[in-house]
């Protein structure tokens, strides 16, 4: 059964006009330590910023919560399996909540384009 749905949708502009500005100051207030390595690789900055906020704020719409409290951006983790199919790890807090609402799969989406970036949950409870 679905629990929630949740999209997102980013300028990439607007990150870059930020990382212009004041350089990786927003990559540490959006990433883990765990994305910082992907995101220092990457070679497109913005864009990689621009999905993970989007993925993480699809996340918490999803949720109900929006990014508050402990559903924040550096208790969720953007990971990608074996496939590279991306996919969340989420702290011990987050991870309560979704048991507490007996939330079983997450299912996240991301696209890109030069300008855009959009990211797509699905919530799915037992």
């Amino acid at each position: 059964m679905i629990f929630g749905i949740g999209t997102d949708v980013v300028e990439v502009i607007r990150i870059k006009e930020s990382l212009d500005k004041f350089g990786d100051k927003l990559a540490h207030k959006i990433l883990t330590q765990e994305e910082m390595a992907a995101y220092q690789a990457s070679s497109r900055k913005e864009n990689f910023l621009a999905k993970r906020f989007a993925a993480k704020e699809a996340f918490s719409k999803a949720l109900g919560t929006g990014l508050r409290g402990e559903v924040n951006l550096q208790a969720i983790t953007v990971v990608h399996d074996g496939m590279g199919k991306p996919c969340f790890r989420f702290n011990a807090q987050v991870s309560s909540i979704l048991n507490q609402h007996k939330i079983s799969q997450q299912h996240l989406s991301i696209s890109d384009e030069k300008n855009i970036a959009v990211a797509f949950v699905v919530l799915e409870k037992v």
